[in-house]
């Protein structure tokens, strides 16, 4: 049950309240949220003081002096709200009266007065004056409202709807009250009526949408999608199939499907805005990039093949734009799929190839370039090619070396991962050097003190990491930790790197897909001694490696290794979660899954996987009440 403060909070914000009692509302009415007049606080402020306590006969003799000296709708609402918590009901009757002559508002006497017999219990004869002040409502925008608001602030929702029902018919076309309406059946949560309210208001009020989008937003927060879009795609659907002029629910619909991902309306909407406003195709465009960055690579390929092939496409400013679209959204559906068909590996890069002939390597084809460099050198098993490509770009004189450092950083890459350390190096240091200051140059950084990793050189590396702990943005910062912590760690008392230098060469290997030989690296550091702080590390890599692989029944031995031997290491509950997941998605052994989830919850509490293990169990269990109330979970 809400409070009448709150109530009336809300109504500022336009909002409706829920049917609460009326001795309720009477004892928790403040209309000190409506707003105050310019009168002496000390007074006012004294009277709101014994009101919010209860005094009401305190309240009272104040709010009386001060509706005296100022008798506005301010302190009248106050002393009639103090009159009813007293029962002085001849009082409050003396009071709405005088109130009535002074403003001439007979509509508002009868509803105060058929409220007072309400208070009184006199149900039947409160209803007949509520119906008969709705009666006596003249055409104006302004009493109607101000009926409606006392109404919801009293929570008489219904005979809010009916005051503005009634306020329709005598405005008439010049007003329909459809927001008001709207945000009453909101927060009645009549999310049918809302949706029929707002609908109607965009048809008399195009320039609403945006307000209209807000508001479902607001609604979409506060109960599920699921209720509210089904009916509202409904009503959408059916407006634009029925009126000639329907621009606009088409545009709401295009909006709430991209909220929604509903991606199949989406297109066939933006289709009809662009045709019906020209040959210019900007919302399929836009659409198709929102479904790419969604994952959507198949639908979003579709959408700009069919701007490509509209016959003056050529001739659109986004033309070079979608043609760079098309083949990034190519790529990233390619990359989307455990196994890749190498025929179209092929295909695609031949068609990037033949994209670059015609636009040209410049600063706007960079990320165009890279892609194609990256299906060479990962996909292709053609990493000089690769390089050639890189190299043609960076060597370009005009192009910016923002747009350039990317490309500089990816060809280091696969410089490093073909066992040129000291061209990558030097790549990463070039752009570390034009960008100290920049997230780039960070980036940078991080990849030169991870080269000196894989190679050996720990307390360089570490150097540099511990930099970047404080000097970055979260992402590296955490990346840089969590590696100077590694290193840390793992070093031997006696100075002796041995076992980090096997494991950074296993790291190595692992980034050049040399797995076979990766694990056998991995494998020989178990030859150094019968224990080092590292051999947790060790099964966690050979883990990643044979989960990359498929091999998960491999994987499992090793991450149950974790977990005995290590209960209280770093990678414990890292371990668990790994384990839920295989027996859960790749065994569909749902009580196995099921029993490390609780384990992480039991043994690790504060494991950042416990708000993700603790959904996961009670999905599983289907029993949220009995997980709710057990102790730990």
């Amino acid at each position: 049950m809400k409070s009448f403060a709150k109530i009336l909070f809300i109504l500022g914000l336009l909002m409706g309240t829920a049917s609460i009692s009326v001795a309720q509302q009477l004892k928790t009415f403040d209309p000190s949220k409506t707003g105050t007049p310019a009168v002496p606080k000390s007074k006012q402020n004294l009277a709101l003081e014994y009101y919010s306590s209860r005094d009401f006969e305190k309240a009272a003799l104040l709010f009386e002096e001060l509706y005296e000296e100022s008798p506005t709708s301010f302190f009248y609402q106050y002393l009639l709200y103090c009159y009813l918590n007293l029962d002085e009901y001849k009082k409050a009757e003396r009071l709405i009266k005088k109130a009535s002559k002074d403003q001439g508002k007979p509509y508002k006497e009868i509803a105060d007065l058929g409220y007072l017999r309400l208070k009184k219990g006199e149900n039947t004869q409160a209803e007949e004056m509520f119906k008969e002040a709705i009666e006596l409502l003249p055409a104006n925008q302004g009493a109607v409202n101000e009926l409606a608001g006392d109404f919801r602030n009293r929570g008489q929702n219904e005979w809010a709807e009916k005051t503005y029902i009634q306020g329709k018919k005598l405005v008439g076309n010049s007003y329909g009250f459809e927001s008001e309406l709207g945000y009453l059946y909101f927060f009645l949560e009549q999310y049918d009526k809302m949706t029929d309210a707002y609908l109607d208001l965009l048809q008399r009020n195009p320039d609403q949408l945006k307000t209209i989008q807000y508001r479902i937003q607001n609604a979409f927060r506060t109960a599920s999608e699921d209720i509210i879009y089904p009916y509202l795609k409904q009503e959408l659907l059916k407006r634009i199939k029925n009126n000639d002029n329907s621009q606009t629910f088409s545009e709401l619909l295009l909006w709430l499907s991209i909220q929604r991902k509903d991606f199949t309306i989406a297109v066939i909407q933006a289709k009809a805005l662009d045709k019906r406003e020209g040959k210019e195709f900007f919302r399929v465009y836009d659409l198709a990039l929102v479904m790419a960055k969604n994952g959507h690579y198949k639908e979003s390929i579709e959408a700009l093949d069919f701007i490509l092939k509209y016959p003056e496409a050529k001739n659109q400013i986004y033309y070079t734009d979608a043609v760079q679209a098309i083949l990034e959204a190519r790529f990233g559906f390619l990359k989307s799929h455990q196994t890749i068909n190498q025929q179209q590996v092929n295909e695609l890069a031949t068609d990037y190839e033949l994209a670059l002939k015609s636009l040209g390597y410049q600063k706007y084809t960079v990320k165009t370039v890279m892609n194609l460099a990256e299906i060479q050198s990962f996909y292709q098993q053609k990493p000089t090619q690769a390089m050639e490509t890189l190299d043609s770009l960076i060597q370009i004189p005009g192009i910016p070396k923002a747009d350039v450092a990317p490309a500089k950083l990816l060809l280091g890459n696969i410089y490093l991962l073909n066992d040129n350390p000291w061209e990558a190096t030097l790549l990463f240091s070039q752009v570390e050097k034009d960008f100290k200051n920049d997230e780039i140059g960070f980036e940078a950084r991080l990849r030169n003190a991870r080269l000196s990793f894989y190679i050996g050189e720990f307390d360089w590396a570490k150097a540099q990491l511990d930099v970047l702990k404080a000097a970055t943005g979260k992402k590296i910062a955490n990346d840089a930790m969590t590696l100077s912590l590694f290193i840390a760690e793992n070093l031997d008392a006696d100075s002796s790197t041995r076992a980090l230098e096997l494991y950074g060469r296993a790291d190595l290997l692992t980034l050049q897909h040399r797995d076979s030989m990766a694990l056998e690296t991995l494998d020989s550091i178990f030859m150094l001694s019968l224990y080092h702080e590292v051999f947790d590390d060790v099964w966690f890599k050979k883990a990643t490696i044979y989960t990359e692989n498929h091999q998960y029944s491999q994987a499992k031995i090793y991450l149950e290794k974790i977990v005995e031997q290590y209960p209280d290491g770093l990678l414990a509950d890292d371990a668990m979660m790994q384990l839920a997941d295989i027996e859960l998605n790749e065994f569909n052994n749902e009580a196995a899954a099921s029993e490390s989830y609780k384990k992480i919850l039991t043994n690790y509490p504060s494991s950042i996987y416990a708000a993700e293990a603790r959904k996961a169990f009670r999905t599983l269990r289907k029993d949220f009440d009995d997980i709710k109330n057990a102790d730990p979970l």
